[in-house]
């Protein structure tokens, strides 16, 4: 019976591996799945050996609280691909913790697969060759991503970014604003303008702040826009009530009122003017749906040195990183203010020729993504080592 081992580390990880399961289980119906994910995993019918409620982290301080688990993890799966000798290993994103093991299970014959890989051509480069010499095949996201990794000696193939299969809604604005009734007869032309702080704890704790004083300047301006919170999966109302009130409490100027949406982003994303997101994967979702968006990024200070010490990266959004120019306006670190942000919000929001301009610049990005099917094509790279084995 064949086996495969799987390993995603983050909300992200775990939804892109269950596609792949799910056609994995269609090429191979005998199939046993085991390793470490979420709950999409454990729905795809993967025992998991560890759930990853407390693996996703954000940045270096927060690394070095959680090492001691993550290393006994690292060593417990090593011992698994010691012991059950799966046919495949399938990595899945999360770097740090899976390129070890990458290393290990190719010194004990296991064959790797490796899906969405370190991003090496924005930051650290030195992981490709790393990458090519314990990966038997790199499932690349990009085009050029593939390209680099060929370069450094991988062989890496082209699968096509995951999002285009599901960021997407079929909604023109005005049904999605009707879907979350934000359609009032006396406001139509009003701006909706959502905040995405990010899917993590420590984002929401230094990024959602700055947010919600920028909301209130904003709306000082614009007093019929309407505002929303798409919940990004494993944060809670109450989290984000928190910092509402707290913001309400400490600061003389108060936030206008925000509707949270539960389980609709892409809904939310077509139904806004304009999205205030958080670098990262919600970015290139921003850009798969086409909407005008600033990006922003903060983090613990410690965080943030080590981060310019090891990149020379003068953006962090993926649309710039891919289109290899300034498209989307970001704000990082201390550039991140309530004042810089309003400014930059406002500007868009009273120059809709800004905002088409940049619709257009994604539109390109969104073109470089590849065609539907990743995780199909994926599946059938594992699958083709799996009848080698």
């Amino acid at each position: 019976m064949p086996k495969v081992m799987i390993v995603a580390g983050e909300p992200s990880g775990d939804l892109h591996a269950s596609h792949v399961v799910h056609r994995l289980k269609m090429l191979c119906p005998d199939i046993t799945l085991f390793g470490m994910g979420g709950d999409q995993m454990e729905a795809a019918s993967v025992k998991l050996d560890f759930h990853i409620r407390d693996s996703a982290v954000m940045g270096f301080a927060d690394v070095v609280t959680v090492l001691p688990m993550f290393l006994r993890k690292q060593a417990y799966l090593k011992r698994r691909i010691r012991e059950e000798r799966p046919d495949v290993l399938l990595l899945v994103d999360f770097a740090e913790f899976n390129m070890p093991l990458a290393k290990f299970a190719r010194g004990c014959g296991v064959s790797v697969v490796y899906y969405i890989p370190p991003k090496a051509w924005a930051w650290r480069a030195g992981r490709a060759k790393k990458l090519a010499g314990s990966a038997d095949v790199v499932a690349a996201i990009f085009p050029f991503e593939a390209e680099f990794y060929r370069d450094a000696g991988a062989n890496a193939e082209f699968v096509g970014h995951p999002l285009v299969d599901f960021a997407k809604t079929s909604l023109t604005v005005c049904e999605a604003r009707e879907r979350l009734g934000l359609c009032d007869a006396d406001d139509r032309d009003a701006p909706v303008i959502a905040l995405m702080p990010g899917s993590r704890r420590s984002e929401i704790r230094h990024i959602l702040p700055v947010m919600l004083e920028a909301a209130a300047n904003i709306a000082a301006v614009y007093p019929k826009a309407r505002w929303i919170l798409p919940l990004a999966p494993g944060i809670s109302r109450e989290s984000i009530a928190e910092h509402h009130k707290g913001n309400r409490v400490t600061h003389p100027v108060q936030p206008p009122s925000i509707e949270i949406v539960e389980n609709q982003t892409y809904t939310a994303m077509r139904a806004s003017t304009l999205l205030l997101v958080t670098s990262g994967t919600a970015t290139l979702e921003a850009t798969c749906i086409g909407t005008p968006m600033i990006i922003l990024f903060r983090t613990a200070s410690v965080n943030w040195h080590i981060i310019k010490r090891l990149t020379p990266l003068n953006r962090s959004g993926l649309p710039n990183l891919i289109a290899g120019r300034d498209i989307v306006p970001e704000l990082l670190q201390t550039a991140l203010t309530p004042d810089a942000l309003t400014a930059l919000a406002l500007d868009f929001l009273r120059h809709p020729e800004k905002r088409e301009e940049q619709r257009e610049s994604l539109q390109a990005v969104y073109a470089q993504l590849g065609a539907a099917g990743a995780a199909e094509r994926t599946a059938e790279l594992v699958f083709l080592h799996i009848r080698r084995a």
